[in-house]
């Protein structure tokens, strides 16, 4: 199904139990909802899940220029109107963090519970990245999409769970067949995440907070989850030993357990 926002049509797939309270799920850069993998259907065993392809990926229109947090988070509101769900549980992960951020900003009245999965409130919290890191995300850019993703794996998912599932690679390789990004929607993506800035404004949530980092976390150090946790009032932090940046991929079970135990 499609919603609009500012001319521009967001897909989004409503699953799970139709009379489970609803959740909402925000992936993060390049990301479908094909990424959520085994844990959607784990979700929906319990909860109304409602998964958007952020635009720019997927099936969702991939407008000209930079975007940003706030119109994707206005992108999530748009579908959550298309639903007729008027309130839900929010879980958005790494750039799907950062729109939460914002869609609990600026909608805060539709949002029960807020789960913030490996994410920052500005490219300023924690210590900066490397080069080489910087250099890696940005090879999408002149790399063929294939080869894009055997660099940047290893960003996004700890040494140990890459050595024990190798065929991941291949598999997220196959989605980038299916679903291609576009060089105009990376760009696009790339530009939400580097203007994005919420630390002024993270004292005013007051949706129950769940923060979950991967202490192990290449891509966003955890440093940024203490800092998110202790500026949003009342909210918790959930650190998973070994995990890296992807813990959707990486720790489905346990992310799935919290989401219950924290959103239910």
């Amino acid at each position: 199904m499609f919603a609009r926002n500012q001319n521009t049509r967001i897909y989004y797939e409503l699953g799970g139990r139709e009379d489970g309270p609803p959740l909402l799920l925000l992936r993060g850069l390049t990301r479908t909802i094909q990424h959520w993998g085994p844990l959607l259907d784990d979700l929906g065993a319990d909860f109304r899940t409602i998964a958007i392809d952020n635009r720019g990926v997927g099936h969702s229109d991939k407008p000209f220029g930079v975007y940003s947090t706030a119109t994707m988070a206005d992108d999530a509101a748009a579908v959550l109107g298309h639903a007729g769900i008027e309130r839900t549980a929010v879980f958005g992960i790494s750039l799907g963090g950062a729109i939460a951020q914002q869609f609990v900003l600026r909608h805060p009245q539709r949002v029960r519970r807020l789960v913030l999965g490996c994410t920052r409130a500005s490219g300023k919290d924690g210590p900066p990245p490397k080069l080489s890191t910087v250099l890696t995300l940005l090879s999408g850019l002149w790399l063929p999409e294939a080869r894009a993703l055997e660099r940047t794996t290893p960003l996004v998912l700890s040494p140990e769970f890459l050595r024990e599932h190798p065929e991941i690679v291949g598999e997220w390789q196959q989605l980038a067949e299916r679903f291609p990004t576009r060089r105009r929607a990376l760009i696009g993506q790339l530009g939400a995440v580097l203007r994005h800035d919420t630390r002024a404004r993270l004292g005013t949530i007051a949706a129950p907070t769940l923060v979950i980092s991967g202490d192990a976390d290449r891509l966003i150090d955890v440093a940024c989850s203490h800092a998110l946790a202790a500026a949003i009032p009342g909210a918790r932090l959930e650190l998973l030993p070994g995990a890296g940046h992807d813990i959707p991929a990486e720790r489905p079970r346990e992310i799935a357990a919290l989401l219950r135990e924290f959103c239910l």
